[in-house]
């Protein structure tokens, strides 16, 4: 079973990465507090990078919102 991405009894947010390296990289480049990287069964994203509270990537300059009629 997958794990959620955001876990809200944990307060924990999981983003699927590489390796370690890339787990320090999303803590620096977006300010996260890495709490622990966990390793998947996946052999391409073979870690879960494991965050302080709810983390969401930013969205693109260029992605507008759907208007709902």
């Amino acid at each position: 079973m997958t794990k959620p991405r955001y876990d809200e009894q944990e307060d924990i947010s999981r983003h699927a990465a590489v390796d370690e390296g890339c787990c320090e990289d999303m803590e620096r480049k977006y300010g996260w507090n890495l709490v622990r990287i966990e390793v998947t069964s996946d052999p391409i994203l073979e870690v879960d990078c494991v965050f302080l509270g709810k983390t969401e990537f930013p969205r693109p300059y260029n992605e507008t919102e759907k208007e709902e009629d």
